[in-house]
Parts: C-alpha cells; structure tokens; sequence
C-alpha cells in the first residue's frame, strides 16, 4: 500500500487546538502515515517533540528558530535548540532561514540566526528545512559556505543536505539546489492559478529530488483556499504534482514518500 508523507507541518498551532486527534485521524485515514513537525522557536520545538511522543510513528519532529521568530535571550534560545537538536528523535534542524518580505526581525539578527542553526546542524549532522523569502542571493551565500564545511565534517549530509520548504520556484535557488544535492518542497501554492513560475519548475525537478508539504494550517491548495489547512490535503499536492510532470499519482506518492525518508532518515 502507498502513503504519503507530509513533511512540514505546524500542527501544535492554535489552529489545532481543538480537534487535533480528528485532524491526524483524517490524515491517517487520508492515507498519510508521516507527518514532520517543525518548531519555529524553543517553546514550538518543545512543543513538536511533545506531539511526537503523543503520536509515535506517525508525528516527527524537527526543530529550530524561524526568521520571524521574535525571542527575548537570543544567547538562551540558542543553547536550547542546541541541547534539543542532540536528542535522537529529532529529524532535521528547521524551520530556518531568512525572510527579507517581513521585518519583524531585522535582517542582520536573521543571519547571526540562521548561521547559527547552520552550525548546529554540522554539530548533529542533521538534514535541514529551509524557509527563504524575498533573500536568494543571500541565503546561497551562507548555504554555500555551510556546504563547503559539510563537506570537510564527512558526517553523510552531503548527498541529502535539506529541504527548501514552500519553494516558489525561484531559478536561482533551484540551479543552487539542483547542484547541491538538495530538496524541494512542494506545498498549496503550485495549484494557484498564478502560480506558473513554481509549475515550471516543479517540470524541471527530478522526482527524485521533490517532497510533498501542507505547511498547515497555512497555505491551502486551491480547493480549500480560505480555509483551514490540513496534512491530509497533502493528497492534493500530489495529484498536482503527478498532472504536471506527467507521471501517476501512485508514483509521485512513491517517490515522494522514498525521497522524505531517504532526508529525514526516520525508517533506519
């Protein structure tokens, strides 16, 4: 039997708070049997870790310091996400990166950031997942560098380093990406009518190199728009996927599903 993997999901959100047993049953019955939580600071990564141990081999975690994420002790926030990343039920270090849309965090402490969620991931050689807005040239720049360390800490990294989560299609990410061994992420967006640039490049991307996202509870796929979204949506992504490339959907959820195991490690 197939099953689809959903590989960022926020699911300790507010969003959740009421119904989150009918919400990982749905999926389940929806025939999605993994689902990677991401933290987005110290306490959303606890509280990832937390649902895992409630939902054992269905929920999995990852965790880290988005680039919005406003914290008080930035010091404090980072030995704590460093102690957790030790842990072995953790699966990748993310949601990280840069997001020059928004200024909620000033871009020079975005980068002292996302360099520093770089080196954890080198320390416990850990996959990451990647959140880039509106700073391209910028993210290669310091992805590039952690690449080229990777290389040298031969932890096994280099042929699957990570994941650029909600990817939107962005040539210049993807010549990097596609060069570095790297993960695409595809969630609601690439069935946006608008959304031409993404369908392109999800054409040109390998299926071997594509995972299925939800990024729930945002970013619902055209049926659902307005509303909520869910991991068990995820199907949607998929079937898109298969009529753009041409392929049955059985074999996107396949491969997808190898790709997300292969990153994230978690059926060793």
């Amino acid at each position: 039997m197939l099953f689809l993997t959903d590989t960022h999901c926020h699911l300790y959100m507010h969003d959740f708070k009421h119904d989150i047993n009918d919400v990982i049953n749905r999926a389940i019955t929806g025939g999605v049997n993994k689902i990677l939580v991401p933290g987005i600071d110290y306490e959303t990564s606890r509280m990832a870790l937390d649902l895992t141990i409630q939902y054992p081999d269905v929920l999995y975690a990852a965790i880290g310091i988005h680039p919005n994420s406003t914290v008080a002790d930035i010091s404090l926030e980072i030995k704590n996400i460093e102690d957790l990343a030790k842990l072995p039920f953790v699966y990748a270090i993310g949601e990280i990166g840069l997001d020059f849309y928004r200024d909620f965090v000033e871009s020079p402490k975005q980068i002292e950031i996302f360099q520093e969620m770089l080196e954890i991931s080198i320390l416990v050689c850990k996959p990451i997942s990647i959140h880039n807005r509106n700073a391209d040239g910028e993210i290669i720049i310091y992805l590039q560098t952690w690449f080229e360390r990777l290389e040298k800490a031969n932890c096994g990294l280099i042929t699957a380093p990570g994941v650029f989560h909600s990817f939107d299609g962005s040539s210049h990410i993807l010549d990097w990406g596609l060069s570095h061994n790297f993960y695409f992420g595809i969630s609601g967006p690439v069935t946006f009518n608008k959304s031409v640039e993404l369908r392109e490049a999800v054409k040109r991307i390998d299926i071997n190199h594509l995972l299925l996202e939800t990024d729930s509870p945002y970013l619902s796929p055209a049926p659902f728009r307005g509303k909520r979204n869910e991991p068990v949506n995820v199907n949607v992504i998929a079937e898109k996927i298969a009529e753009i490339k041409g392929l049955d959907v059985g074999e996107v959820i396949k491969k997808t599903s190898e790709n997300a195991s292969k990153l994230f490690g978690w059926d060793k």
